[in-house]
């Protein structure tokens, strides 16, 4: 009996792993991050400095983290790792961006396994 119990319980526990999913529940790109929110959202920016990608996190699994791939024309600029300490989690980004970036931009949002789970595009334009 107590051989079926420690079964069932090690079924329970690789079954409940096996379907840990991670989500996003917000995605936006920012001009600034204020009360860990995000302020100045949009989808076209000109001439920004800096821009942020704030992202609320759901999850059945942590501590985990995720990672933020910033691309620009489909090149990889950064590669930024962060922290999901709890199930609903939110966390951000930054990147600083130069006069010259103009065009298209994205940042993909990947699990701690690897698996793209989101992403989110915008532009650099140099008119207003």
């Amino acid at each position: 009996m107590k051989k079926f119990f420690i079964i069932t319980l090690f079924s329970i526990f690789l079954v409940s792993s096996t379907f840990a999913e991670t989500t996003i529940k917000r995605i936006a790109i920012a001009k600034d991050i204020v009360n860990k929110e995000p302020v100045g959202v949009a989808t076209s920016f000109y001439n920004p400095d800096k821009l942020y990608c704030f992202t609320e996190v759901k999850t059945d699994k942590y501590p985990t983290k995720i990672v933020h791939i910033w691309l620009y024309n489909d090149n990889i600029i950064a590669e930024v790792p962060l922290d999901v300490k709890s199930s609903s989690w939110r966390t951000f980004s930054s990147k600083t961006i130069y006069r010259n970036w103009k065009g298209n931009w994205k940042v993909e949002i990947y699990s701690e396994e690897g698996k793209l789970i989101d992403s989110i595009s915008f532009k650099i334009t140099d008119k207003p």
